[in-house]
């Protein structure tokens, strides 16, 4: 049941070639290329920019920064984070810890290391931490709601639907047209968890996984098996008997809503479940400054919301939403945006894209913001250490008037632990750094 796989760091080329092939050269055929190349299409329409892959040269393909598994049939793609001074089995460590923070999936730090540590791809972590959390709820016991029904009955039960008796049980007087109330583990909730145990024992490729969705299906007999497009999501209310529940339910909607799972087109059974780094790099240091910078700023997501120009009618146009916002009294004082990419060696500007300051520069033009920082992940081999790497003067006129500052910063993602305390010290770094170009 074990399958192929191909493991590779974003980024990493890879060749079209007759076999499939893990080690070495690593390669796939021409129909599985086809089939990651129907993947990157639909995240494209999906309005994730560049896809999956890109084509190096006719015969060789590169990663793009989407990580996860791609599975073709027997065969499996796993794409990892390019993380500097990390393995593959600290990588994937590290990725599940900051999916744990950003997806609200409440995974204990040693069952990812443990699971890691089996050397199990992306995807069969997923769903061993998924049978482990489930395996824990079904021994406490399945939640039971008195669920609504509605059934045509030999006996009366509840309360007699006297329309509908009269218009469908005209013929049949000994039937009861009843709605009535039942003490029942067929709930939306558990319909949502069996749907997504039957989905994973049909994408699974590890025995052992296997085995523990096939005794949760048996331990769910009394649910119904539910298409996953008809799940009854917005029926899914937590309260203080099932909120042990919620990270459960996080983990199925990301299995379930998952919108590129058929990538093959063809005989083969594929499913991919894949992240955007620049995604989830920019969600992660935002729910870690949520913490870090707490209670001295507010910290937001994604605002303020402002527009560049207006029309003559007054319409804003262009928003601007800052990836991090720091507010204090509801004012913004600092602007952090992410950047998962490696800085280029171009010295005097710090390889600093210049798309990228100019960016900042709107920022600095909208908001009254003493500091706006550009934030990398942080590269070892360069021989710098993590934290603030340069500050420049702004200049011009700005909504902050004279004297902001657009700061380069990094934060050492080898060990998430340490990442607040990077971001405080690249905060308090910046108030008191002496800007390194004025012109």
């Amino acid at each position: 049941m074990n399958m192929s796989l191909l493991t590779l760091r974003e980024h990493e080329t890879f060749s079209i070639a007759e076999t499939f092939s893990c080690t070495g050269r690593k390669s796939v055929t021409d129909a599985q290329a086809q089939a990651l190349e129907r993947l990157s299409h639909l995240l494209k329409k999906d309005g994730m920019q560049g896809g999956l892959i890109t084509h190096a040269n006719r015969t060789t393909l590169k990663a793009r920064q989407y990580v996860g598994v791609v599975q073709l049939g027997a065969e499996a793609i796993e794409i990892i984070p390019k993380i500097d001074g990390l393995d593959e089995q600290g990588t994937r460590t590290n990725l599940f810890r900051m999916l744990a923070r950003t997806r609200r999936l409440e995974i204990h730090e040693a069952d990812i290391a443990r699971l890691a540590a089996q050397n199990l791809n992306i995807l069969e972590i997923y769903i061993r931490l998924f049978c482990d959390k489930l395996f824990a709820e079904v021994h406490r016991g399945l939640i039971s709601r008195y669920e609504r029904h509605a059934d045509n009955l030999p006996a009366l039960r509840g309360k007699l639907l006297t329309g509908l008796q009269a218009t469908l049980n005209a013929f049949q007087p000994e039937r009861f047209r009843c709605e009535f109330d039942e003490f029942t583990v067929d709930t939306p909730l558990n319909r949502v968890l069996k749907t997504t145990v039957r989905f994973l024992r049909r994408v699974t490729r590890h025995g052992d996984n296997a085995r523990r969705l096939a005794e949760l299906d048996f331990a769910l007999d009394g649910v119904s098996d539910v298409p996953a497009a008809a799940l009854e999501w917005h029926r899914l209310h937590f309260d203080r008997a099932n909120r042990r529940y919620e990270s459960l339910v996080a983990m199925a909607r990301l299995i379930l809503q998952n919108r590129t799972q058929d990538v093959t087109a063809g005989c083969q059974e594929g499913f991919s479940l894949l992240f955007d780094m620049n995604a989830l790099f920019e969600e992660y240091i935002g729910e870690v400054a949520r913490i870090a910078f707490a209670p001295e700023w507010q910290v937001i997501l994604q605002g303020p919301v402002r527009c560049l120009l207006e029309d003559a009618n007054g319409m804003g146009l262009f928003q601007t939403k800052p990836d991090i916002s720091g507010l204090r009294d509801g004012q913004p004082v600092w602007i952090i945006d992410t950047k998962w990419k490696q800085l280029d060696e171009e010295e005097r500007k710090h390889g600093v894209a210049q798309a990228d300051v100019y960016q900042m520069l709107g920022y600095a033009r909208r908001y009254p913001v003493a500091h706006v920082f550009l934030l990398y992940p942080h590269q070892p081999a360069k021989g710098c250490e993590p934290g603030l790497q340069r500050s420049f003067n702004i200049l011009g006129e700005t909504a902050g008037g004279h004297g902001q500052q657009l700061h380069v910063a990094s934060v050492d993602l080898r060990h998430l632990h340490a990442v607040p305390a990077q971001l405080k010290a690249i905060l308090a770094d910046a108030v008191v750094s002496e800007p390194a170009l004025h012109s």
